[in-house]
């Protein structure tokens, strides 16, 4: 979009460097009240190389950023198992390195929705809202198949090591959790459930946050439910 800059910067972590994409509109200046930074947290094993096509939707008066998970895209490598935690607290580390300037809003992506449900409670006065699209909310014996199928890769081995089950209830900032595939529908429901002020939606689409369409709509909610 014209009207937006894209730039790409590291900050430091507790775990080394930290890569991310930024979209910001070129007139910073907003009228009226300040608008909270966006963060947004990618699946694994993937990158923030995700978001291309749904992150200039968000960034409308509003700086939106899209930060990679150490280990992950062209951020540093752990030098440790990874867990949900580290990548928590790597992305706090990048949002205080950075001077967010108060409490930042996420949106988790797929595994991203574990990492920010574990930034909100970690870190409660510096998470105000949360969007969490396609979580994965699976039960001790679900995450324990999917650690022996996919476990030797370092994002899922975070991933499905997560008890998601204890730690979201915990959670008390608001959430709209948004389902888009069908697979995925009733843990969805079951992790809108389990929050203690979640909304839910369902948007079908194909194709996840790379397809127009579906960016579109998802990039609708996410604003108004943030507006709200």
């Amino acid at each position: 979009m014209s009207d937006l800059r894209l730039i790409r910067g590291a900050s430091n972590s507790r775990f080394g460097g930290i890569h991310w994409y930024e979209w910001k509109p070129k007139e910073e200046a907003v009228v009226g009240p300040p608008v909270r930074d966006l963060v947004l947290l990618h699946p694994v094993p993937l990158d923030a190389t995700v978001f291309n096509v749904i992150a200039p939707l968000l960034a409308a008066g509003r700086t939106v950023v899209a930060p990679e998970y150490p280990g992950h895209g062209r951020s540093d490598a752990l030098r440790e198992a990874p867990t949900i935690g580290k990548y928590a607290e790597a992305m706090v580390d990048m949002l205080r390195a950075r001077d967010t300037h108060g409490a930042a809003d996420l949106l988790g992506y797929a595994a991203g929705c574990l990492v920010a449900g574990e930034m909100a409670l970690r870190y409660p006065d510096e998470i105000h809202a949360l969007v969490l699209v396609d979580v994965p909310y699976f039960s001790a014996s679900e995450r324990r198949q999917k650690l022996r199928e996919h476990g030797d890769v370092p994002g899922c081995l975070a991933a499905w090591s997560y008890p998601c089950q204890e730690r979201f209830p915990m959670v008390g900032q608001a959430c709209l959790v948004v389902n888009t595939q069908r697979e995925l529908l009733e843990p969805a429901q079951e992790a809108a459930g389990a929050l203690a002020n979640a909304r839910f939606t369902t948007i079908p689409g194909e194709g996840g946050l790379a397809d127009p369409s579906l960016a579109e709509k998802v990039s609708a909610a996410t604003l108004e439910f943030l507006a709200s």
